[in-house]
């Protein structure tokens, strides 16, 4: 999942673990932010955003990953689509009636609250339970073997995305050393490009966006994803509704940006990106983050 020279080849094969972690403000800073090959970003209810964290090699999971918090459906759809497991603590109705209907190799704190997931007492001690729990590297291998979770992809998940492994392209586009990324009225990102480093630093809001150690986030690719996101009637909580069937965006790396594609379908089907003429994308190596923002986000988006 990140392109990268000196991995063992029989990683490719290994079935990917998605960790669903909270962004609330009680929430901050989070464990494990900055570890992960992959994050999705999205609306989980009421403007709030929530992460995907994505590992292909288990042996790099942190030692303490969280808050973890619930399930969507759409989080569900973006993990069958990468072929891997799903860790969550809790869920909506919907996301439950999802999970209650397929196969998926999962962990969910409602019911391993206590062995596979714990509280942080410091946090426990300045907010609500909610934001308190988390889950381990040593756990989340504890529980794949216990639950004799399958650890390799099945047929057909191989290959999720492409890479540029002989080295870094400039986009065809434009310059972009700053991108804004807002999810709603009260989550904007800021990433700006460190040419040095050849990454963008996350800042949330103004403020850097910080792990628990300190490390503010940061990527080598930036992939924006449009679609419609709509509001589930009568949720009293403002929980919405995605559409993954296809859509536009944008793609920055290199201090660069261009036009993209994107399509997925089914709850099954892996994520695909293209290029403007429709050829599949090909990602510069490292780590990636891919924010799914709706239509109207796009006005508000920046890139300079």
């Amino acid at each position: 999942l990140t392109g990268e020279a000196g991995y063992d080849e029989a990683l490719l094969n290994n079935k990917p673990v998605v960790v669903v972690v909270e962004n609330s403000p009680a929430a901050r800073p989070q464990w494990g932010l900055t570890s992960s090959d992959m994050v999705f970003e999205m609306v989980a209810e009421g403007g709030i955003s929530r992460m995907l964290l994505v590992y292909s090699d288990l042996s790099r999971l942190p030692a303490k990953i969280g808050p973890v918090r619930s399930a969507r459906p759409y989080f569900v759809d973006i993990t069958r689509g990468l072929g891997a497991a799903f860790i969550h603590f809790g869920g909506s109705i919907e996301a439950y009636n999802t999970l209650k209907s397929i196969n998926i190799s999962r962990m969910d704190g409602m019911a391993n609250d206590g062995t596979y997931f714990k509280r942080d007492a410091d946090r426990l001690a300045v907010t609500a339970r909610e934001h308190t729990a988390y889950t381990t590297k040593e756990w989340v291998l504890k529980a794949i073997e216990n639950k004799e979770y399958r650890t390799t992809l099945k047929d057909g998940y191989d290959n999720a995305f492409s890479f540029n492994i002989d080295g870094n392209e400039v986009l065809k586009d434009g310059s972009c050393v700053t991108a804004t990324v807002s999810f709603s009225s009260s989550y904007t990102y800021t990433l700006d490009y460190d040419k040095q480093e050849n990454v963008y630093y996350s800042s949330l809001n103004g403020n850097p966006f910080m792990d628990s150690n300190g490390t503010q986030q940061n990527f080598e690719n930036i992939v924006i994803l449009y679609t419609n996101i709509s509001a589930i009637a009568g949720d009293t909580k403002n929980r919405v509704d995605f559409d993954l069937n296809e859509g536009h965006g944008t793609y920055i790396s290199n201090g660069s940006y261009e036009t993209i594609k994107w399509e997925k379908g089914s709850s099954t089907d892996m994520l695909k990106l293209y290029d403007s003429e429709g050829e599949e994308l090909k990602l510069n190596t490292g780590r990636t983050y891919i924010a799914i923002c709706d239509n109207d986000r796009e006005a508000v988006n920046t890139i300079s």
